[in-house]
């Protein structure tokens, strides 16, 4: 019997490991990745009688969970004002790349899986903003701005997250062994 907990105990870390970095690939796909590794570190934690990654690391991983979340969508949609954009075309293109993300990132994500949801959440990005603007008057050179400002937008928030998340899987990873 201890032969098999201890099969378990290995098959456990195992997997704790694998969505840890799962969770952190993900969020390259614009995913709430940050998420699956706050909650994987708290089912390790609780499996391990609450020992191995104790109440406050979570708590930590917990705010960076929500700055991550929170501020993928915020510099995306700063980027959109910065580069000339409403405050309504930023809340399209956010929209734009969420649908962009699933409708275009499915049919792309046929042929190649990583990257399609990428270029569906940058080109839905771009469309909403721009045809949010194109709509309200401005010239096209205006509205294409606007989106290329949610495309950069979104690639800054896409970059931050996922820093995020490799932080907190060094964090995890550290305190974990």
């Amino acid at each position: 019997m201890e032969f098999l907990s201890g099969i378990l105990a290995y098959l456990g870390i195992a997997l704790f490991v694998i969505t840890l970095f799962v969770g952190a690939f993900i969020t390259l796909l614009g995913l709430p990745g940050t998420v699956l590794i706050l909650v994987d570190a708290v089912i390790y934690s609780a499996a391990t009688h609450w020992e191995k990654l104790e109440w406050w690391l979570l708590l930590v991983l917990g705010v960076i969970t929500l700055v991550a979340e929170i501020s993928d969508n915020v510099v995306s949609a700063a980027g959109v004002k910065k580069y000339g954009g409403s405050t309504a075309g930023m809340i399209w293109a956010m929209v734009g790349g969420l649908i962009g993300a699933v409708a275009i990132g499915s049919v792309v994500g046929a042929f190649v899986p990583v990257i399609g949801p990428i270029i569906g959440g940058l080109v839905g990005g771009f469309a909403g903003g721009y045809w949010y603007e194109r709509g309200q008057g401005k010239s096209g050179e205006e509205a294409r701005r606007a989106g290329m400002g949610a495309v950069m937008g979104r690639l800054a928030g896409t970059v931050l997250k996922s820093v995020l998340a490799a932080v907190m899987v060094i964090l995890c990873l550290s305190y974990a062994f």
